[in-house]
């Protein structure tokens, strides 16, 4: 079960996320994809599938790389279909928790900043959509594939979990400061650093993990709305061996 204020947040933003100069062009996972497309050698084209791509912009620069490939965009919002930024991409109306898709589709799967927006009713229900979203990723990626994952987490698991009650508070009375990036309709569940690292190796399995890395975000505004505790981007590879 997913939280209605993640639909209408995004419906809210759907401008923003259509723009083709959207931060999608700055995200590691393309530098990531990369490196793994090169060291497997692959001859052919790919099977890449992206969940809450938006517009597609990460989708294209990844198609620059490997232009033979097919390319899936799985959206919770329906509108995000008639603005996909290449005819190449395949618009599916879905999510990572709700799919008809069969198992060992992919050869590569990316999920960008989605784990802090799969909010249920409570704080244990979203660590249960967290932890499926994954599992679903895993269960959709072909031998010889590859998960690539960026993530806004926080530092503090003290901090996590107040901003989850605080933003869950606010999206009554409905404060919006959007420098600070709160948002009325925005109830976030940040996993903390290590926690996440933590289901990583039990879902995936610690020998598949092929990177791990994590930036500090140096933005003051960023340190006062994780409540004065440090956050930044953790991005993570997964490789799942051939039979």
């Amino acid at each position: 079960m997913q939280h209605p204020t993640v639909e209408k947040l995004f419906q809210e933003q759907l401008e923003y996320y259509s723009r083709r100069d959207q931060s999608a062009m700055k995200s590691p996972i393309i530098s990531l994809f990369l490196e793994w497309f090169k060291k497997r050698k692959f001859s052919g084209g790919l099977k890449i599938a992206e969940f809450g791509g938006a517009a597609g912009q990460l989708l294209f620069q990844i198609n620059r790389i490997c232009p033979k490939s097919s390319l899936t965009n799985i959206e919770i919002i329906d509108q995000y279909r008639t603005r996909q930024v290449s005819q190449k991409i395949t618009f599916i109306h879905g999510s990572i928790l709700k799919n008809n898709l069969a198992a060992k589709s992919f050869d590569a799967l990316i999920i960008r900043d989605v784990l802090h927006h799969l909010i249920s009713r409570n704080l244990k229900e979203t660590f249960s959509n967290q932890k499926k979203a994954l599992k679903e990723l895993w269960r959709l990626l072909k031998p010889g594939g590859a998960i690539f994952i960026e993530e806004l987490v926080d530092e503090s698991i003290l901090a996590a979990r107040l901003i989850y009650i605080l933003s869950k508070l606010n999206s009554r009375p409905g404060f919006n400061w959007p420098a600070f990036e709160i948002n009325s309709k925005s109830i976030v569940a940040f996993l903390a650093l290590l926690k996440l690292k933590k289901i990583a190796q039990e879902i995936f399995g610690k020998d598949n993990l092929k990177k791990i890395n994590y930036e500090r975000d140096r933005d003051w505004r960023q340190r006062i709305s994780h409540l004065g505790n440090n956050s930044g981007k953790m991005t993570i590879v997964v490789e799942k061996r051939d039979l």
